[in-house]
């Protein structure tokens, strides 16, 4: 009986260190973590994983607004807007930097799991990336406007203009949701343009 007990507890103690060591592996997959504070949102690799370990399609990067930039603490690379995968209607338009044909970068997300369907509808297209310091602290920062389709209404077919807003930080960027919620309730969809947008901002 106490061989039983002593085999048991063994047997036991075994799956509970297997299921550590799977939930460690899953948790290595996990390219990154998303983070929110106040009204912004960041992106950190965790410890041990490299961003260059994402690959990235070519055919579903958007070339005509992917650009080679200078960043501070980043030196030069490559801003990539990289468009959703074929057939996967509500994906969002996603954003990452590139050095020497690698992923160095990804920047966060504004919707859980990257899905526009109760956002802003389907994405159409990337209209517009500026770098701008948007906040006066010396730090390049990034706006992009991006074209929606909603389908709603008579002019639901014709795409409509978001903002997305990056404000640099050192080595990674953060998503100012505060700043994007604050354009998209007071300026007209006819405003939306890099321009006009850093000019409503050097108010804030």
């Amino acid at each position: 009986m106490k061989k039983k007990m002593m085999l048991f507890a063994a047997a036991l103690l075994c799956g509970c260190l297997l299921a550590g060591c799977q939930k460690s592996k899953a948790d290595q997959l996990n390219p990154v973590i998303v983070t929110s504070e106040g009204g912004q949102i960041k992106a950190e690799s965790p410890s041990g994983v490299s961003q260059s370990e994402l690959s990235l399609d070519e055919k579903r990067i958007i070339p005509d607004q992917s650009f080679d930039v200078e960043l501070f603490d980043w030196g030069d690379v490559k801003f990539i807007s990289y468009g959703p995968e074929a057939g996967d209607d509500f994906e969002d338009v996603s954003f990452y930097l590139m050095k020497d044909s690698k992923v160095i970068y990804s920047f966060p997300y504004y919707c859980e799991n990257n899905k526009t369907d109760t956002y802003a509808g389907l994405f159409d297209s990337v209209e517009s990336v500026g770098f701008r310091d948007v906040n006066n602290d010396n730090l390049k920062d990034i706006i992009v406007i991006i074209n929606y389709i909603t389908g709603a209404g008579p002019q639901g077919m014709v795409p409509r203009p978001r903002a997305r807003i990056f404000l640099a930080d050192k080595k990674e960027f953060h998503l100012a949701k505060d700043l994007i919620e604050d354009l998209t309730e007071n300026m007209d969809e006819k405003d939306i343009n890099i321009d006009d947008i850093c000019e409503y901002l050097k108010n804030k």
